[in-house]
């Protein structure tokens, strides 16, 4: 991936959905999504989570935006960061990032597992052991 110019716009959106709730960041619906122009070196990112906690439901953590080029431009890169501070909760991970305007609506976070990065409970587990 290359470093960027200045002038990068991305859809920008944070969700927070319970099992079975959907909205425009989850869908990525271009219509409803707001458009910003990200700040310094930066690429599109979205990111899908979902944290799991014993004895209640799935939340669902989904978030669009800018990614500094200070955190890296990759999504191992944003996850390494975030898991040094120990802002990464057990539970599966997707994520990608892109250099084009406007580039990161998906219409489903499902055609990001075989784009980028897919970390699962152990494999999070793993690298914080």
């Amino acid at each position: 991936m290359g470093y960027l110019s200045l002038c990068l716009r991305c859809y920008e959106c944070v969700s927070r959905l319970g099992p079975g709730e959907s909205d425009p960041c989850l869908n990525g619906d271009r219509n409803q999504l707001r458009r910003v122009l990200c700040i310094g070196p930066s690429v599109c990112a979205s990111y899908h989570y979902q944290s799991t906690i014993p004895g209640t439901p799935t939340i669902n953590h989904i978030t669009r935006g800018c990614q500094s080029l200070r955190y890296g431009g990759s999504c191992e890169d944003i996850f390494n960061d975030l898991r040094s501070k120990g802002e990464v909760l057990p539970g599966q991970h997707t994520c990608a990032t892109c250099n084009g305007d406007l580039c990161n609506a998906t219409n489903s976070f499902k055609a990001l597992f075989s784009l980028i990065l897919v970390c699962t409970l152990s494999g999070i587990l793993s690298y914080t052991l």
